[in-house]
């Protein structure tokens, strides 16, 4: 059944046409994936240009079309975009990094903390991981790209934009990590409504045209689940590795399978998981007490070959700086969970490295 409606909707997508270049947008190869399960049909749209206009046309062309599938009661596109430089046009993108200094280009490393689902603490776990790396003595850049709900800003006390001088935006250093996020652009009460057009602008923009400079590596804040955001950023630069956080609830975990296999599918290294909250760490004394019964985490990484890479506690003393604009692995690198991120950031860093030189040999 899922089949014939998959069938139905290429037919249907191949009557959207894309005017500027006088063909059907199936014939050009911008229908990169068709799924229909349940009454649900999800699809991705490659473009290969930006231009608003012109691709919100075929966004709502393409809606309307999968529309008339009997049975169908959700369409979700998700759109990408991506373009093939030919050899002038990489000598030019080349040369304006060199001379900008702009773009990603001079980072060793750009890891990904991810998860399938939100409220696992994916944020805390990013913006001390990358004061980990710091204490290290690692350049250690960050990037929050949950364009929809940006935390980064509050996690790390920062309430000014960013300068510019009108070709390239500096980034806001804090607590000796470079960072960047769209939390920086808008106002907090102000809610970001964007199609996955204006989505994957945004995430070029913080890309190319932020002055990152030389790093050893970056940490990658990105929103939960698997949609437009992930697949923009997967397509637009080499991710080195990537983290899946997770709690040990079974609801969570559901969504960690979906996260992992998201990975898989767009051929970036899965590193390992990542269970946060998997104990309450009494502060008086320093007593473990379970929050969630037994963790199936485990017999999650065992089923899919994975490791998990760290156990973080429901820490008091975590949540109380986080919310307080001062990661706990700057302010107290002594403290028992500041070790944990230590000694994660040390693991990840020689697993990059393997992971380097595996795919150099």
């Amino acid at each position: 059944m899922a089949k014939t409606l998959e069938n139905q909707a290429l037919h249907l997508l191949g009557q959207v046409m894309n005017d500027s270049k006088g063909e059907n947008i199936v014939a050009l190869g911008m229908v990169k994936n068709i799924n229909a399960n349940e009454g649900k049909i999800d699809c991705i749209l490659e473009f290969d240009e930006i231009d608003q206009k012109k691709n919100e046309k075929i966004y709502n062309d393409a809606q309307v079309a999968l529309r008339e599938i009997p049975g169908i009661t959700k369409v979700n596109i998700i759109t990408t975009y991506h373009k093939e430089n030919s050899e002038n046009d990489r000598e030019n993108v080349a040369q304006v990094k060199k001379s900008n200094n702009a773009g990603t280009s001079k980072i060793k490393y750009i890891l990904a903390v991810a998860s399938g689902k939100g409220g696992v603490g994916k944020s805390t776990v990013a913006v001390n991981l990358a004061c980990a790396f710091k204490s290290l003595g690692f350049k250690t850049c960050l990037l929050d790209a949950d364009i929809y709900g940006p935390s980064i800003p509050k996690m790390i006390g920062v309430n000014e934009k960013p300068s510019s001088d009108g070709e390239k935006i500096e980034t806001i250093d804090r607590y000796g990590v470079s960072t960047m996020s769209m939390g920086y652009m808008v106002n907090d009460e102000n809610p970001i409504i964007w199609r996955g057009l204006m989505v994957m602008k945004a995430i070029n923009e913080m890309i190319d045209k932020v002055n990152w400079g030389e790093a050893d590596i970056m940490v990658i804040d990105l929103p939960p689940g698997t949609g437009d955001v992930q697949l923009s950023l997967i397509q637009k630069i080499n991710i080195s590795g990537s983290v899946i956080v997770t709690t040990p609830q079974d609801i969570a975990l559901i969504d960690v399978v979906r996260g992992l296999k998201m990975f898989e599918k767009t051929k970036v290294p899965i590193l390992g998981i990542v269970e946060n909250m998997s104990y309450f760490l009494a502060p008086d004394t320093g007593k473990e007490y379970s929050l969630y019964g037994e963790s199936k985490t485990k017999d999650i990484a065992e089923k899919y070959d994975y490791e998990i890479l760290a156990n973080l506690p429901h820490d008091p003393l975590l949540m109380e700086q986080s919310d307080k604009g001062h990661p706990l692995t700057d302010l107290v690198p002594d403290h028992k969970v500041s070790k944990i991120f230590n000694e994660l950031a040390e693991s990840l860093i020689k697993r990059l490295k393997l992971e380097k030189l595996s795919n150099t040999s």
